[in-house]
């Protein structure tokens, strides 16, 4: 057993978040937002002196896990302690770990709360190394001998899930020493992602670039994204080469940054005796590598939809070439797109009453009671997230812009946060925490109720064409382009594996062939693309972007059963929510209907996606 904290962190697709309203103008500081629109870490701990007591408490209990060494094969009731001891260091450590990353995200220029994130990461590397014998121990306990210390003990059969799945892992499992001096690697091991962060967070300067008013403006991550919304292909070109000589100018440390987070998986994988990095990180789940590569093969079979669709911007918008920046500026014209938090605060409620009154008022708290972080500030961490722990209520991070775009990763959020409130509702902790392979169904799930209830509540055609285009643009953020940062990691992942160098040059030379095999057939692959492996923080959690792709695609069949009033949908829907991490993510999607070991959900899927560009090219072209 271990902290759930490795996998509560269920990271937005979003990565160009933009400022609310605020786009030429400076960014405001935290204080000049009102405290409904921040949200409460008060609500985990009142003060910082109650995180320290939990701190201490930690501290002083992880050397009673050494009472249980050596002790584990004899009885259940021996196991069943080790457990509980567990579950009370893990659960203070989520809530330690939580609220100094809130408190951290809030403002990364404060040195005092980055403090705090130090201190508990460092304390975390203890916990690993404490309890490291666990396993190894456990596992040497013969199954049979095992079963009936389950069936034998109460209060040990919430663990049966567990269990099973250390068996199934007994071969990667290693020694008692083996895995405390992996343990104490943790820290290292976290070691790229921090520099990743600070690298393009704290350090990196975005240089001034001229806005649609003639304006000289420091470029930002939300004022980027509100110039690929200007209608001027010039404004949108200066925005992509600004930002491309930002990213330039730390290519070499960041390559260097992404190297060694690669080397680090590869070690991992060798120690651990898997076949590849892509076996071991599946392999958590209970995923067959299959699923990755027919996922991989049976996306690709719809590029040709997709350089359709491109062709068809190109024309809509009166383009001599299409470039990959001239993606997010609106396909209809004359269409206000701009929705405020409040008008947000409203629609949703509305999208998701197919699910039900308890979730509508369970959204109406989240949205009104301080859960979520809603605007960007200086110093502000970028991007989007929902965070939360067993004890306390789901935290999310926007950085809300005022568009429909943000209103839909607002619902996206809201989606990964009902998730883990249902689940922690009704899961012990044990079981609690869904897999990382399940994490975006939910969210995108919900991203689909509310397309639904947009396009039901319009009758203006191009109200409609704006949200057709919405529903498209869903797919190439969800499903295309989170499988070609696959195809990436995919190759990065075998040429480390295969001894070649990670240079600069290696990872542009993979993005561009990419890009190019996927999109080159109707748009112009600028130099500039070739960079975007250094910008993108989930190549730091391995091979996690694909799982965007298959929820999508499960949550898009699963929220058709609830729209179409297929009988017991809803009830499949809101089990799904509630089961956690009871089962392995493959079993618990097909009790909703869902089989995700089959390629036929990705096909039905992207046969529908294929639908969508032909109604538009119908509407828009004829």
């Amino acid at each position: 057993m271990k902290s759930k904290l490795t996998t509560i962190l269920i990271l937005s697709l979003s990565l160009l978040i933009a400022i609310p309203l605020y786009a030429q103008s400076d960014i405001p500081q935290r204080s000049d937002i009102a405290d409904e629109y921040k949200w409460n870490t008060a609500d985990i701990y009142p003060t910082i002196n109650e995180w320290e007591k939990d701190f201490q408490f930690v501290e002083n209990t992880l050397p009673k896990f050494a009472d249980f060494k050596g002790r584990l094969g004899n009885s259940g009731a021996e196991i069943l302690k080790c457990f509980k001891l567990d579950e009370k260091v893990s659960i203070a450590i989520d809530n330690l770990y939580v609220y100094a990353d809130l408190n951290k995200d809030s403002d990364t220029r404060v040195s005092e709360a980055q403090g705090y994130a130090d201190r508990i990461a460092a304390l975390y590397t203890k916990y690993t190394e404490a309890i490291a014998y666990i396993e190894p121990e456990l596992q040497k306990i013969p199954e049979k001998k095992l079963d009936k210390f389950i069936s034998k003990t109460d209060g040990l059969e919430i663990y049966k899930h567990y269990f099973d799945n250390m068996i199934r892992q007994r071969e990667h499992t290693l020694s008692e020493n083996e895995e405390q001096l992996l343990a104490m690697a943790g820290e290292l091991y976290r070691a790229p992602s921090k520099i990743f962060e600070a690298l393009t967070e704290a350090d990196l300067v975005f240089p001034m670039v001229i806005n649609e008013e003639g304006d000289s403006v420091r470029l930002t991550r939300g004022r980027y994204y509100l110039m690929l919304l200007s209608e001027d292909p010039e404004v949108r070109r200066r925005a992509f080469l600004a930002r491309t000589e930002a990213f330039d100018k730390i290519k070499n440390t960041n390559a260097a940054t992404l190297g060694s987070s690669l080397k680090k998986d590869l070690f991992i994988t060798r120690a651990r005796k898997y076949n590849s990095t892509l076996e071991r990180s599946l392999s958590y789940d209970n995923i067959p590598v299959d699923v990755y590569h027919n996922l991989l093969e049976t996306v690709y079979k719809y590029s040709g939809s997709l350089n359709r669709y491109m062709e068809m911007r190109k024309k809509v918008l009166d383009l001599d070439e299409i470039h990959l920046y001239d993606t997010a500026v609106p396909i209809i014209e004359d269409v206000d797109t701009k929705v405020t938090y409040e008008e947000a605060k409203i629609i949703l409620p509305e999208a998701f009453k197919p699910l039900g009154d308890e979730y509508v008022k369970t959204i109406k708290k989240a949205l009104n009671s301080r859960w979520i972080d809603v605007y960007e500030t200086e110093g502000k961490a970028t991007g989007a997230y929902s965070w939360g722990t067993y004890t306390s209520h789901p935290y999310m991070l926007m950085n809300y812009n005022g568009t429909m775009d943000h209103m839909f990763t607002l619902a996206h959020e809201l989606g990964h946060a009902m998730h883990s409130h249902y689940s922690d509702k009704n899961q012990p902790y044990a079981t609690a925490q869904y897999p990382l392979f399940l994490a975006e169904v939910a969210s995108t799930f919900n991203e689909n109720l509310l397309l639904d209830y947009l396009m039901k509540n319009t009758e203006d055609e191009k109200e409609k064409l704006v949200l057709l285009d919405q529903w498209i643009n869903n797919f190439l953020g969800t499903v295309f382009t989170q499988v070609i940062f696959g195809e990436f990691e995919k190759t990065a992942h075998q040429m480390v594996q295969d001894g070649e160098p990670i240079t600069v040059e290696s990872l542009n030379k993979i993005v561009h062939d990419i890009d190019e095999k996927w999109y080159g057939v109707s748009t112009v692959i600028d130099d500039g693309y070739a960079l975007n492996w250094g910008r993108i923080s989930h190549y730091y959690r391995t091979f996690y972007v694909y799982k965007y792709a298959t929820s999508f695609c499960a949550s898009t069949a699963l929220a058709k059963n609830v729209l179409e009033g297929k009988e017991g949908a809803i009830e499949k829907y809101m089990e799904f929510l509630m089961a956690g991490g009871s089962d392995y993510p493959i079993e618990t999607l097909k009790k909703a209907g869902v089989d995700l070991s089959s390629p036929e959900p990705i096909e039905q899927a992207m046969q529908l996606f294929d639908s969508l560009v032909t109604q538009m090219e119908e509407l828009l072209l004829n």
